[in-house]
Formats: structure tokens, C-alpha cells, sequence
């Protein structure tokens, strides 16, 4: 039956659309639908595209460009354009009426009762009950003779059932009178899950009072809620304010008063647009066939020349304008000399000859765009491993490797005289050996800004901010229980403000006289500070006094870079005499593009940071007091390896 009624419907359709399409003419195709044979008139092909335009399920989403333009063709056919813009353009704006009334939109809430005065909103499907049952049952042991023996009949088996198989009764010897039964009672109570209920985020409301607790939304203006008789659900009620247009006009409900003056501004600018915008192409065509285009109303106001030939193939020039969307401007060339074209002997034909201008044309200097920023970033990593198997002198077989980051940022200010340099380093490397394992033997993180401004040639005012620091522990090794540095133990950063000279590109010297130091420790219960240079009984040691930094790059050999930087620090009221010296020198030769042999050397000298004394014996010297004697000591780093060199 299905089957059949699936038949008609299709034979039904196929009928329909043989309707709309037309009729076949006699040299229509047999097994197909020639082009040829479909006909429409203009009503029935306008209501065969509607009818396509209205089937949701024939397009597909990338269709909905041919579905648009469908659907403007039809319009235009049901309408044309210009009645459309002149009933637009006639309309009586000024007779809409706008007046203000009061709206009252109601939402109905349904609810959910778990006791006499509390609810929740029954709008999710809950997968179980939202209640805990709880049986508690009694059991014990009831005198008959106390019973009334009609309330016995009323129930009997009941009152049998009730029985507890197995219980022991009272001795019938001492009761002889009495009929002792076991008499088992169950309590049954049901209380709110409230735990499954606040698991699944679902709000629990009380009445108290006439008023409900929570309430359901926020206090708002025109807004009330209200229980039906049935209390099964709540109605909200909210009343705004709307504006209503008049009967006689075409709009209802209008989103405020000033619709009649917007929208007749609106379709008087959209009128006014498209008909600039609209064009129509036309072309001229001359006797021999050719032809030529022209736009009517293509928005532009330049005219256009056209040559006019008659059968002799002489030519007039005329000039077409389009001025608006209903003109065209007709212009006859000036000066117009009909010639005709004849043999002329070589000898009399005229020669003009033209000086050319050899003037040197003025020439405006471009205007460089300028780039204050430059950025840059390097990296280094280099690997080293010794290995030893049955050497007789003695080693340890080790594995190395450093990591060097270092970013930047300059801002240059040509103009004003400006620089602003900021740099960033970041410089880590570990060691793996048989007899200690995984150690730190390199950490170091430092940060550098320097602005400057240019007084004159060669010398800057500069303001300075240098500050060092470390990111991993370090311990005294070979003890790797005690730990005597981390993150920001010890800090160091300094201020100063002075000049700098450089006598070239690759060399500085940049001198602040007035310049602060500080070295610090924040955990002291931890980290001895006086390894730092910083006395017992304080967590930091500031210094006022002078720095001096000296910088320079030389390129010594082909693809030989050596860098220095030494940095000199003396304090103005302890001991100036004794300078602080940090001065590293890179030393980078170049082996192709990727790879680098490179050898850093780091010297540093503080009078500050004093180390123990030893003997022969490696043991530490003692003073008189029982302290260890400590002196200030240079503080000497080296490293060589292969490097891999990456910048940009």
C-alpha cells in the first residue's frame, strides 16, 4: 500500500510540472526533454522560478547566490524598478502617526514542589528522583489482653503477618493470662537530595512569607512574578514601553519616533545611489560594421571621442558626454579640415623640424619613511665530551654543553637625536661526569638599557640600567647540600647617569660618576650572604660611587670577531681605591654559516667577595679568633668548544 501511494504521488507531481513547463512539441525527444520543446509564457516562467526560488531542499549552500538573483529577477518582472522608486518617492511620510503605548509580555515558568514550601524550576529532565527515603522499622513484643478484640477481627491476617518468625516470647508461666505477639512497625521518611540537586547546578527556592527565597531574577524595574491558583507554575510579567504607528499608515509597531524622518532619508539616499550607479552599455556602430562601446551613467564625468565616417572614409571627431542619467552631450571636434588624400611627389613633401627640449626637469627628493625600531636575536650552543677508557694519566670522562640567548632592541630617533638600546641575555651550561653526575657550571642572566642623547659629535648624554642575576641553585661543590645562590640570591643592578664618548663605530667609553649599586639577598635564612660580599647582619649592601664601561669590537682576521666589555665600579665611601672589575672578552671564528669555534673568558674582581685561605694541606687557614682568614681573589672563567650560531 505504501508503495503504491509513493507511485501516485510521483505520477501527481510529474503532472504538475508538465503543467508549468508547457507542452511537448512533435519533434520533442522520446527518452529526453529537448530545449527546444519547453515554452513559457512570461506569467508561467515567472511562477516556474517562484515556485523553485520557494523549495528549501533544491539548494545547496553555495547556491544561495543563483537563489538571490533568481529572486530579483522575478521582482523586477512582477514590478519594474522605476514604479517601485516613484511610489517610494511619493509617499506621505509626514502622515505616519507615532504614539506611545505599554506592553505587557507574559512567560509562564513551570514548577517543581519538593515539599509544602520549597521548589525548584522543572525545566530539566532529571535523571532520578530528588529525594533520600529513609526506613526505620520497630520492632516489638504487644500484650493481647491489652488489644481490643475488635480491632483484632477488623485485620487478622495482617496482624498475623506481622509476626516475627523465630522471635522468643515471654514465659507464659509467669503471665499465665497473657498473649504475648511480636509486633514489627516501619517509619518511612523522605528528605530532599539536595547534593544531587546542587551537582547538577539546579537552584532550590523557598516561600517565606508571600515572597520567594532566592529570588528568581534580579530586581528589575516593570518586572513581577505571580503563582498560579494550582501553584504548578509561575507567571512573569514585564511591561515596557513600545511606540505604535496609526492605523491608516503601513507600519505597526516602529522602533521610535523618528522613523518617518530617517526612513524617508534613507530611500531618498539609496534612489539618489542607484541611480547614479546604474548603467546601461550602448554602442555606435559605423558603416563598415565596427563598433563602439559606451556606458550611459557610469558615474564618470569625462566625454569620450567618436569618429563619424562617411563612405569616402573621411572622418569628423565628436565628443560624447553623459553629464546624468537622462542627458547626453553631442560635442563637434574644433577646427575641423577635411583633407583627402593624394600622391605627392617625395620633393614636396613638407618637413617640420622640431627642436626638442633639453631642459633638465625639477626633480623632488624622496622622503625616507622612518624605521625607529630594530630588533635582533642570537643563539649559541655549543657541545663537549671527553672520553677515556684505560688512559694512564689519569681522567674523567664528561659531557658539556652551553646555551647563549641574547635578544635586543634599539630605538633610533634620527631626528631628535635619540637612541634607546635594550638587551637581554641569557647565558646556562651543565656538566655530566662519572663522580659527581649532572652539575651547573654556568648561569648567568643579565639585563642592559642605556638611553642616550647626542650633545654633540662623538658625546652623549646617558642614563644607564645594568642588572645581573642568575635563574637556577648553585651549590659549593663538590657539597651539593648547601645551596649558596638562586633566582634573585644574590641580585645585583645598577644605576648611573654620565657620558658616553665614542671615538668610532666599534668602540665606547661610557663614564657615569654618578651611579648606585646594589647587591642583594632575600633569602638569608638560607644563603649565606657574606659569600656575596654582603656583612652579617644586613640582606643587601648599597653603593654610591662611579662606573666606567668600555666597550669594543675588532674584526682582527677574516672571519675573526673579538668583543669586549669590562665594566669598572668604584664605590665613593668605602675604600674607592678598591675598584669592582667584570670584564668578558668573546673571541668567535667563523667556520661556515652554522658553526663557530668560540672561546669566552669572564674576569671578575670583587674586594668584597672574599674566599678562605689554604695550606699546604688544603686546609683553611685560622686567625687568632678561630675564623677562617679570607682574602678578595680573581674570579677567572674560560670556555672553548664548537658552537652552533644561529641570528636574525
Amino acid at each position: 500500500m505504501r508503495r503504491v501511494t509513493l507511485v501516485l504521488s510521483g505520477l501527481i507531481f510529474i503532472a504538475e510540472l508538465s503543467a508549468q513547463t508547457g507542452t511537448e512539441k512533435p519533434g520533442a525527444e522520446k527518452n529526453g526533454i529537448s530545449a527546444d520543446s519547453i515554452t513559457f509564457s512570461t506569467s508561467s516562467a515567472s511562477k516556474y522560478i517562484i515556485d523553485l526560488v520557494e523549495m528549501d531542499k533544491l539548494w545547496r549552500s553555495t547556491g544561495i547566490t543563483m537563489k538571490n538573483s533568481l529572486s530579483r529577477l522575478v521582482d523586477h518582472f512582477n514590478e519594474p524598478f522605476d514604479s517601485v522608486g516613484r511610489r517610494l518617492s511619493s509617499f506621505n511620510y509626514d502622515s505616519v502617526k507615532i504614539r506611545q503605548i505599554q506592553i505587557v509580555q507574559n512567560d509562564t515558568i513551570p514548577l517543581r514542589w519538593l515539599n509544602d514550601s520549597t521548589f525548584i524550576i522543572d525545566t530539566i529532565r532529571l535523571e532520578k528522583e530528588p529525594f533520600i527515603i529513609k526506613e526505620t522499622i520497630l520492632r516489638k513484643i504487644t500484650d493481647t489482653t491489652q488489644l481490643a478484640f475488635e480491632d483484632i477481627l477488623e485485620d487478622n491476617e495482617a496482624y498475623i503477618d506481622s509476626l516475627f518468625s523465630g522471635t522468643q516470647l515471654p514465659n507464659t508461666e509467669i503471665f499465665p493470662d497473657s498473649v504475648f505477639l511480636p509486633v514489627q512497625d516501619t517509619i518511612r521518611e523522605v528528605f530532599i537530595d539536595t547534593v544531587f540537586l546542587e551537582s547538577l547546578k539546579i537552584q532550590m527556592y523557598r516561600t517565606v512569607n508571600d515572597r520567594i527565597v532566592p529570588p528568581l531574577f534580579p530586581p528589575v524595574k516593570n518586572k513581577s512574578a505571580r503563582f498560579l491558583p494550582d501553584s504548578a507554575k509561575i507567571i512573569v510579567s514585564e511591561t515596557s514601553m513600545a511606540f505604535i504607528a496609526n492605523k491608516e499608515s503601513p507600519f505597526y509597531m516602529v522602533p521610535g519616533k523618528k522613523l518617518p524622518d530617517s526612513l524617508r532619508v534613507a530611500v531618498s539616499t539609496l534612489l539618489s545611489f542607484i541611480s547614479d550607479r546604474d548603467s546601461i552599455q550602448l554602442f555606435f556602430n559605423d558603416i563598415q560594421g565596427n563598433k563602439t562601446s559606451f556606458w550611459l551613467t557610469r558615474g564618470r564625468e569625462d566625454m569620450y571621442r567618436y569618429w563619424v565616417k562617411n563612405y569616402k572614409n573621411d572622418s569628423i571627431t565628436i565628443w560624447i558626454g553623459n553629464p546624468s542619467r537622462n542627458d547626453i552631450t553631442l560635442v563637434l571636434e574644433q577646427d575641423i579640415n577635411v583633407m583627402r588624400l593624394q600622391k605627392e611627389a617625395a620633393d614636396k613633401m613638407p618637413v617640420t623640424m622640431a627642436k626638442p627640449d633639453r631642459s633638465l626637469a625639477k626633480v623632488e627628493p624622496l622622503k625616507n619613511i622612518p624605521v625607529y625600531w630594530d630588533y635582533g636575536f642570537s643563539s649559541s650552543f655549543a657541545l663537549n665530551q671527553t672520553y677515556l677508557s684505560n688512559w694512564s694519566k689519569g681522567g674523567e670522562n664528561s659531557f658539556a654543553s652551553v646555551l647563549d640567548i641574547t635578544g635586543s632592541a634599539k630605538y633610533n630617533n634620527t631626528e631628535e637625536k635619540k637612541v634607546w638600546a635594550n638587551s637581554a641575555r641569557l647565558k646556562y651550561g651543565t656538566i655530566i661526569t662519572e663522580e659527581y653526575g649532572l652539575r651547573k657550571n654556568n648561569d648567568m642572566l643579565e639585563l642592559n638599557s642605556q638611553y642616550n642623547k647626542v650633545l654633540r659629535e662623538k658625546i652623549d648624554f646617558t642614563a644607564v640600567f645594568y642588572m645581573k642575576n642568575q635563574l637556577a641553585k648553585g651549590y659549593d661543590y663538590p657539597n651539593d647540600s648547601v645551596v649558596i645562590s638562586r633566582f634573585l640570591n644574590p641580585g645585583t643592578f645598577t644605576i648611573g647617569l654620565g657620558m658616553e664618548y665614542k671615538p668610532n663605530k666599534k668602540t665606547s667609553f661610557n663614564f657615569a660618576p654618578l651611579s648606585y649599586k646594589n647587591t642583594f639577598v632575600l633569602d638569608t635564612a638560607n644563603i649565606d650572604q657574606t659569600l656575596h660580599g654582603i656583612p652579617a647582619d644586613k640582606r643587601a649592601k648599597q653603593e654610591m660611587g662611579g662606573q666606567l664601561v668600555i666597550t669594543n669590537k675588532i674584526n682582527f682576521l677574516k672571519d675573526l670577531n673579538i668583543s669586549s666589555s669590562a665594566r669598572l665600579f668604584s664605590g665613593y665611601l668605602n675604600h674607592p681605591q678598591n675598584i669592582d672589575v667584570d670584564w668578558e672578552i668573546n673571541l668567535e671564528k667563523r667556520i661556515n654559516i652554522y658553526f663557530a669555534i668560540l672561546m669566552n673568558i669572564h674576569m671578575i674582581y670583587d674586594d668584597d667577595v672574599r674566599f678562605p685561605v689554604l695550606d699546604d694541606d688544603d686546609q683553611p687557614v685560622l686567625l687568632p679568633d678561630g675564623s677562617k682568614k679570607k682574602v678578595p681573589r680573581l674570579q677567572f672563567k674560560q670556555y672553548l668548544g664548537l658552537t652552533f650560531l644561529f641570528k636574525l
